[in-house]
Parts: structure tokens; sequence; C-alpha cells
């Protein structure tokens, strides 16, 4: 008998991270990015002016910008190992700049559900709300 009997395996996947690079933007992002309609988690967060401000390339502050935002996720999602990303800028929601970041992840599945659940029932609450 195996000693797994029970206990929750992680499953490889891929995730998809977008950060605005501002002072206080939006990160947004997704664990199931191929599914036929994506849920993407959304968070408002605000960047380390001195940390950010400290960066010597455009490259090195999308690292940063991309590194704090795996961090802010993983205040949800423990489990979560991102591993090869690849980053590129876009114009974003703001017509400001904004990082896109795309690669592999393994994460705990009933701890990316429970994050859909939240974002489900808050957006039945705003609807209920307008």
């Amino acid at each position: 008998m195996g000693g797994y009997a029970g206990v929750e395996q992680p499953v490889d996947g891929s995730i998809v991270i977008m950060v605005e690079a501002a002072p206080q933007g939006l990160m947004q992002y997704t664990l199931d990015p191929d599914a036929r309609r994506p849920v993407w988690r959304a968070v408002l967060i605000a960047h380390d002016d001195a940390v950010i401000g400290a960066a010597t390339s455009p490259e090195q502050t999308a690292d940063l910008l991309v590194r704090g935002s795996v961090e802010c996720i993983r205040r949800s999602i423990p489990s979560l190992d991102v591993g090869g990303l690849t980053m590129r800028p876009e114009v974003g929601p703001n017509d400001n700049a904004q990082i896109v970041a795309a690669g592999d992840a393994r994460f705990l599945r009933s701890e990316w559900d429970a994050v859909v659940r939240e974002a489900e029932a808050e957006a039945e609450n705003e609807l209920d709300g307008a």
C-alpha cells in the first residue's frame, strides 16, 4: 500500500500572470489558461517604490513585478511552484505598461478550486448589489 492515501497530490499545469507596471496596479492571474472559459483572479497591488526604483533595466523591473506577483498569489495558493516563465510587455487596461508572464505551474487543485469559488462568490455578490 502506498503512503499517499488521502493526501492530495499536486497537479502540473500552467499559469498566466498580467501585472501593471505602475506604483499601484492590477494583477490578474489564472491557473487554467487553456480552459474554454478561464477563471481570472484580480488583485489590486501596490509595488514597493524603493525596490522597483532600484531596478537597473526594464527586464529587471519586469522580473521584480512578476516575482512579487507570484509571492502575492502564494498567499491564496501556498503550494504554488512556478518555473520557466516567459515575459512580454503589453499595453495594460489603463493604457499603461503591463507585463504578461506565462509558464509551468504545479499546485494543489483544492487550493485553486477555493480561489475559483471565492471569485465566483464575489462576482455573484456584485451582480446582486447592482
